[in-house]
């Protein structure tokens, strides 16, 4: 099995996490909203077993890319799809032999918990016709992985033009759970995810798969434009395609799938 840039690393970074705590540098992840609690999670048990501190910062995937096209001081970003990790890359804001597939997920229709919602996405279903005069909380179709997905989705299964005028977009994918789970919205479109972290709204149904593009995040080191990527970054890096990061990040329900991007 030949030797790939994630694998050099994870046999780099495992043999840096002793028992013993060290000193290191602290370094940063700009991550998609919908990755926050498996994110925080592992962080903070890679800051128990490191000592070096991991920053966290979570908002929809095309804000932070904006963020760190802006200078801000990430070391480390995880987006929501492809393309904002693309525009990074084109902008050579990114470490491309870093980069590499971490996860999957899937989109599902949720409504709030105590109202009941009928529907099913198959031919000849009105999901216009379910929420009736309600409103559909998307993340922002324009420009936020979830409400990218969403938007095209819908537009293939015909659902789109006759919901335009009922749907809000959030800024991020946790808005529009936010929104749903407030009874704001009558229905809302969101990862697998986040649904599964909230006990007040309830999975509909899932949008088929062959319905929108694949939902994948992709990973990278960020190229800072004054400083060398740090030690923990690279550590970090390593440590999120481990096999127990992707334990933690099976059981928020996301497809561990680390797969280097050449």
């Amino acid at each position: 099995m030949p030797i790939t840039f994630k694998t050099a690393l994870l046999s780099f970074a495992l043999a840096c996490l002793p028992t013993a705590i060290r000193a290191c540098e602290p370094t940063s992840i700009f991550a998609a909203a919908s990755t926050t609690d498996a994110v925080t999670t592992i962080a903070a048990d890679f800051e128990t077993r490191t000592g070096c501190k991991i920053t966290t910062v979570f908002a929809g995937s095309s804000t932070l890319a904006k963020q760190i096209e802006a200078g801000a001081p990430a070391q480390i970003f995880l987006s929501a799809n492809e393309s904002w990790m693309d525009k990074l890359a084109a902008d050579h804001l990114i470490d491309t032999a870093s980069r590499q597939k971490l996860l999957g997920n899937e989109l599902v229709l949720i409504a709030p918990k105590n109202e009941t919602l009928s529907f099913s996405f198959g031919e000849g279903q009105s999901l216009k016709a379910a929420i009736g005069k309600g409103k559909l909380a998307l993340a922002d179709p324009a420009s936020v992985p979830a409400g990218i997905y969403a938007r095209e989705a819908l537009t293939h299964l015909k659902l789109w033009d006759a919901l335009a005028d009922q749907i809000v977009a959030a800024g991020d994918v946790r808005a529009a759970l936010a929104w749903v789970e407030r009874g704001e919205a009558r229905a809302g479109i969101v990862y697998r995810t986040d649904a599964r972290i909230s006990d007040k709204v309830v999975i509909v149904a899932a949008l088929p798969d062959d319905s929108h593009e694949a939902v994948t995040y992709p990973v990278a080191l960020v190229t800072d434009r004054q400083m060398t990527t740090n030690d923990t970054a690279q550590r970090f890096m390593a440590y999120l395609a481990s096999d127990d990061a992707s334990k933690v990040f099976a059981d928020f329900g996301f497809k561990p799938m680390s797969v280097p991007v050449n």
